[in-house]
Parts: structure tokens; C-alpha cells; sequence
């Protein structure tokens, strides 16, 4: 009877042990983030984002930057501090992700809710053929605007997209 107790616990358990033990935290001098990190993917860092990897599928990848919001001082209000999320999105939508994606044509957008904040989101095909199926994501959290862009290939996204919703749901920012 103990015996099967001790191994209903061990089930019990065992979900929040590996949870624990996939879950990747980042520290910055003023902020800190997590995510959990699937089984089959890696993380590397180029010094600007954080690059999760599969190591299943090629050209399967997921990329988190942020930056600081502008702050102006005294004398001066910075341009920046008075540019609401959205319309940084929007600019994103209009001139970085094109630039940045060869061929970006956008397929749907929307919103969500990223760690209790909203979130703005774009699906969009991009590669040299379109070949590829991308979704990026902005939301403000910790008076840091976080970008996530996400990118498969068309033909592994609808695998990969749960794999990446995953990762946005267990997204966590919190103050040092």
C-alpha cells in the first residue's frame, strides 16, 4: 500500500521536475525572464537575441529581443517615450520586418496576452520562395518592449506553432 502511494506521488511529481529542470532564466542588470525550453530545442545567444533552436527541424527557430523604452530627461521628452506599443508594432509590420524578411507578406494578425500583458501579433510568409511561415509578437512588460519572431518552414509550421505557443505561455519577466 505505501509502496503505491510513494509511486502515485513520484507521477505526481514528475511533471513539475521536468518542468523545472527545461525552464531557462535570463538575467539583465534590472530585469529577468524565463521560458521553458522544449525537449529537442537548444538556446544560443549572439549577444542581441536569444535564439531557440530545434534540433529536429530545420529552419525552425525562435528569437526574443528587447529593449529598454526610451525615457527622455528634464528639458527634453524623448520622441520615443510618447510612441505607444502599437504604433511600434505597426512600424515593425511596415518597415523592419520586411527589411528583415525577404518576400514578408503578411498573412493574419491579432492580439493576445504574453505574461499578463497584451500583445500584438502578425502571421506572415517570407523566404525567397515564400517558403517559409513566420509569426511575430510585441507586447510591453517591465518598461521593456520584448519582440518574439518566430519562423519555420511552410511545410513544419502548423508542427512547430503549438511548440512556440508553448513558449509564450510559459513566458514569465519580473524585476531584480
Amino acid at each position: 500500500m505505501i509502496d503505491r502511494l510513494l509511486l502515485i506521488l513520484a507521477f505526481a511529481f514528475l511533471p513539475l521536475i521536468s518542468f523545472a529542470q527545461n525552464r531557462v532564466e535570463v538575467k539583465d542588470p534590472e530585469i529577468k525572464f524565463s521560458y521553458v525550453l522544449p525537449e529537442g530545442w537548444q538556446v544560443r545567444d549572439d549577444g542581441y537575441d536569444y535564439i531557440i533552436e530545434s534540433q529536429d527541424v530545420k529552419d525552425a527557430y525562435l528569437t526574443l529581443t528587447y529593449v529598454e523604452k526610451a525615457v527622455g530627461t528634464e528639458k527634453f521628452e524623448s520622441l520615443l517615450e510618447s510612441q505607444s506599443v502599437e504604433e511600434d508594432f505597426l512600424f515593425e509590420v511596415q518597415y523592419i520586418l520586411p527589411e528583415d524578411y525577404k518576400n514578408f507578406t503578411v498573412l493574419k494578425n491579432g492580439d493576445t496576452t504574453i505574461d499578463e500583458s497584451p500583445a500584438s501579433w502578425v502571421e506572415f510568409s517570407h523566404g525567397e520562395k515564400g517558403d517559409q511561415v513566420g509569426v511575430f509578437y510585441m507586447f510591453e512588460k517591465l518598461n521593456q518592449n520584448f519582440k518574439i519572431v518566430g519562423s519555420a518552414p511552410a511545410g513544419e509550421y502548423n508542427n512547430v506553432k503549438p511548440i512556440f505557443t508553448a513558449i509564450l505561455n510559459s513566458f514569465r519577466a519580473e524585476t531584480l
